[in-house]
């Protein structure tokens, strides 16, 4: 172990160095952790724990330590509750997700996320979302004919009549960059 950690004054600053093992083995157990920050709210932790519990029906027991300031630090026992909770979030982002396909991960899917979202279909569609800066198209399989120029089903946008202002999505859209 003390050829793992490595301390010492630079400047006048105590330091404090890590081996990669060390390093590899932090980046491990964080692998399927999540941070949680609740705004606006105090909450216990038990009533937090159970909380979570109960929207997140996990298959296994999952690990809640308070790290202060209204911040937790939830840690998964298992790597598709992980999985599971991540794409439900960004699912979320589209409706209110219903049900996941399990196959997510499995090379039958070309490594897309499937699931069952309700939609309210008098609000626009969701066409793409941001995910950590990377561009996600969304995919409708049950509404074949959408138009992204306002996100309604019933026709495509090229036999929209509907005058549409060009927004910062639909460019990102058309030159598949983003910026």
């Amino acid at each position: 172990m003390e050829r793992d950690v490595k301390k010492s004054i630079s400047n006048g600053i105590l330091t404090i160095e890590f081996s990669d093992h060390i390093q590899q083995i932090l980046f491990k157990e964080m692998k399927t952790t999540v941070v949680l920050k609740l705004p606006g709210q105090n909450i216990g932790y038990a009533a937090l724990h159970n909380r979570i519990s109960s929207l997140w029906r996990l298959s296994k027991p999952f690990h809640l330590m308070d790290i202060e300031n209204g911040y937790f630090l939830a840690k998964f026992h298992c790597s598709e509750d992980f999985n599971n909770v991540i794409i439900s979030q960004v699912g979320g982002l589209v409706g209110k997700v219903a049900k996941l396909d399990f196959n997510t991960d499995s090379k039958t899917r070309g490594g897309f996320a499937r699931m069952t979202v309700f939609v309210d279909l008098d609000r626009p569609l969701v066409s793409q979302v941001l995910v950590n800066e990377e561009l996600q198209r969304v995919e409708y399989e049950a509404l074949p004919t959408i138009c992204f120029s306002y996100g309604k089903y019933g026709h495509t946008k090229e036999m929209c009549s509907s005058p549409t202002m060009t927004t910062n999505s639909e460019k990102v859209q058309e030159n598949g960059e983003l910026g």
